[in-house]
């Protein structure tokens, strides 16, 4: 799946799905290959299973999940890919993005964010830095 969209306004993965995408999506990998109604009863009693059904197809048409059929009608869904996977794919193309779009500004984002969230990810992007170019 390549990202067509960027949610400023969104928090985690709602920055490039949709809620309820966003949602199924942590439930598949929590729960690994539920069916329709057991993603449907994780999501809580607000959750409407034909709605639940359709976001969960169109995941499955995007290629984030994978929908097999078990002995009764109902389906298993799987994703695609690791929650780990996924998350590095998007981190790369949201980044490559910013940079290609943004140049010198882009790029200056990365060492902003990380002074004013956690002095540790400024450690790491140094790390990083090192190791891309070679160096200890």
């Amino acid at each position: 799946m390549n990202i067509h969209r960027y949610n400023l306004d969104g928090n985690g993965l709602t920055r490039v799905l949709g809620e309820l995408e966003a949602r199924i999506m942590e439930t598949v990998w929590a729960l690994g290959q539920p069916t329709g109604k057991e993603i449907c009863d994780d999501l809580g009693p607000d959750a409407h299973y034909k709605t639940v059904l359709t976001v969960a197809n169109r995941l499955v048409e995007k290629g984030l999940l994978v929908r097999e059929p078990t002995e009764s009608r109902a389906f298993r869904y799987r994703a695609a890919e690791s929650r780990e996977v996924f998350l590095d794919r998007v981190a790369a193309s949201v980044a490559n993005g910013l940079v290609t779009d943004f140049g010198q500004h882009g790029l200056a984002q990365f060492v902003r964010a990380a002074e004013t969230l956690d002095p540790l990810y400024l450690d790491e992007l140094e790390r990083l830095v090192r190791e891309r170019k070679g160096t200890q």
